[in-house]
């Protein structure tokens, strides 16, 4: 997006505005900038982006930022044409909509905090009788029963109450009520996932206490979300690898591996896999790890602060399916062998050291004595040499 670019309103002049309400509800999430920008498009109706700069007194940078933060509200949609955009302002929604959706009360409450939300939230009840007529008895008006919205074109949203309803029924809560609201919905929109789906990640990531680890159910979503190789990918021994790992808990799959070698599982293993369980280490990877120090590594036991060190490596690039972790392998592996290739063909450096007397600065401190019995060893020499040539 460049300052001379065009732009068009594509509805002006066909959304409503509560000023008070986008003021009080909206102004505290979005910011100034936001704030004003939304209000000046409502007057333009086609121009050049460096209007809108000029009316705002906004920099380019800042006048992205503050549509961004409009269309994440879907205030504005943004359609881009190369060098023309188009412009799609939406109506705000009123008190009663905004204030009843968990979603956008959780977003201001994380702005002005709860207290003045709940002030705004309070309306005037009415008093007497309502005597407010009926739709039908006032219209009458033939239903076309082809005429109802088809359910299948009605996008569905997170359902927040269904979430929070399942996980208070299986004894898990949230750290912080708004953040983590904000995180789910978030989540669940990023991923398209409803509030099911979400709840069953969050259970596998939460944490020891039964609260939910938003930072862990964000690594386990993100590394999901990646696409995995196919199993005919990998070696025929790691195909088959993969499979069983996803068929058993890391317990009996070191168990397992020790009896076949005549071992047995120490509590210092147990301790260890128990943590990395609290780590939200998935049991496929946990899996791979233990094949992976015990077999390709020959390892008697696990070791700590190897296994340690590599399953940081592994969360840290968001390796959470034993396809990738196996992948992580083998790419060790292939690193660890060309260092190796590299150092046996590269040939050894014998350093010279060039003789003493090619040195410029070179002083000969040979002493006279020693200069006599050199010469005494080089005419011997020579009458030798004449000797044998007779």
């Amino acid at each position: 997006m460049r300052a001379g670019d065009s732009f068009t309103m594509l509805n002006r002049g066909k959304t409503s505005f509560d000023a008070e309400a986008f003021r009080l509800l909206y102004l505290p999430i979005i910011g100034t900038d936001a704030f004003a920008l939304y209000q000046l498009m409502l007057s333009f109706s086609t121009g050049r982006i460096s209007h809108f700069l000029e009316y705002l007194n906004l920099g380019l940078n800042p006048f992205i930022e503050a549509l961004d933060k409009l269309s994440g509200l879907s205030l504005v949609r943004v359609y881009d044409d190369h060098t023309s955009l188009y412009f799609e302002v939406k109506s705000p929604l009123n008190f009663e909509n905004f204030l009843a959706d968990d979603f956008y009360r959780q977003l201001l409450i994380s702005r002005i905090g709860e207290n003045r939300v709940a002030a705004l939230a309070k309306r005037m009840e009415p008093k007497g009788k309502e005597v407010s007529k009926k739709f039908h008895e006032v219209y009458k008006v033939s239903f076309d029963s082809q005429a109802q919205q088809n359910p299948s074109n009605t996008k569905e949203r997170f359902d927040m109450g269904a979430f929070k309803s399942i996980m208070e029924r299986q004894g898990y809560h949230l750290n912080n009520e708004n953040q983590d609201s904000l995180t789910l919905y978030s989540l669940a929109e990023k991923f398209e996932l409803n509030w099911y789906e979400l709840f069953k990640q969050a259970e596998k990531t939460a944490n020891a206490d039964k609260s939910l680890n938003m930072n862990n159910l964000m690594r386990s979503l993100s590394g999901a979300s990646q696409p995995q190789p196919a199993l005919s990918a990998f070696p025929k021994a790691f195909a088959d690898l993969i499979v069983i790992s996803k068929s058993h808990e890391p317990d009996d799959f070191i168990r397992q591996i020790k009896a076949q070698a005549g071992g047995f599982v120490s509590s210092e293993e147990h301790k260890l896999l128990t943590n990395l369980s609290r780590q939200n280490l998935p049991a496929e990877v946990q899996n791979i790890l233990i094949h992976y120090v015990l077999v390709q590594q020959k390892n008697a036991s696990l070791n700590s602060n190897f296994v340690n060190a590599l399953a940081n490596d592994w969360m840290r690039n968001e390796v959470f399916t034993a396809e990738t972790a196996v992948k992580r392998i083998l790419e060790r592996e292939e690193l660890a062998a060309k260092a190796k290739t590299g150092a046996e063909k590269r040939p050894m450096k014998i350093k010279k050291e060039a003789p003493k007397w090619s040195n410029p600065d070179y002083e000969n401190k040979t002493s006279q004595e020693e200069l006599a019995k050199l010469e005494k060893i080089r005419l011997d020499s020579l009458k030798k040499l004449k000797g044998e040539q007779n």
